[in-house]
């Protein structure tokens, strides 16, 4: 099985290439970088995994990245996630994480529909939570 991990050497994203190492051994973990990322979360791990650079803004490098990996699986963990930085950059944050989704599931649809994607989401969607309504379940308005 080939899993991809966009994202790979972000907080989560190394978490997740780790969990997957540990509990699927024949699993192959690809994960996607920048060319200014910081490895220092995956650098115990490197030697583990397959690193591809795409930028998730740019669809084509998304179609040749999904073309060469060819994923069975995806978590897509690649996103603009501080706060501070999405106010004060919206316009680029949209971009990353609404573009960059789009690109990964386009290319998904033209080149390989079979994948299945897991997309992290944030308890911000929610909007305002109620002390009574902790832990947030899906169903909560």
């Amino acid at each position: 099985m080939k899993v991809l991990i966009t994202g790979i050497t972000g907080f989560v994203g190394s978490h997740m290439a780790e969990y997957v190492l540990e509990h699927y051994p024949d699993a192959t973990v690809y994960g996607t970088i920048r060319w200014r990322s910081r490895t220092e979360n995956i650098e115990h791990i490197r030697a583990k995994i397959q690193l591809t650079e795409c930028d998730l803004k740019d669809p084509v490098s998304v179609t040749n990245m999904i073309g060469q990996v060819k994923p069975d699986r995806i978590f897509h963990l690649a996103a603009e996630s501080f706060v501070p930085t999405s106010w004060k950059a919206p316009s680029q944050t949209l971009t990353v994480n609404c573009i960059g989704q789009i690109n990964v599931m386009e290319a998904l649809k033209n080149s390989s529909p079979e994948t299945r994607m897991q997309i992290a989401g944030s308890s911000e969607e929610y909007g305002l939570v109620l002390p009574n309504e902790v832990p947030i379940r899906e169903t909560n308005p």
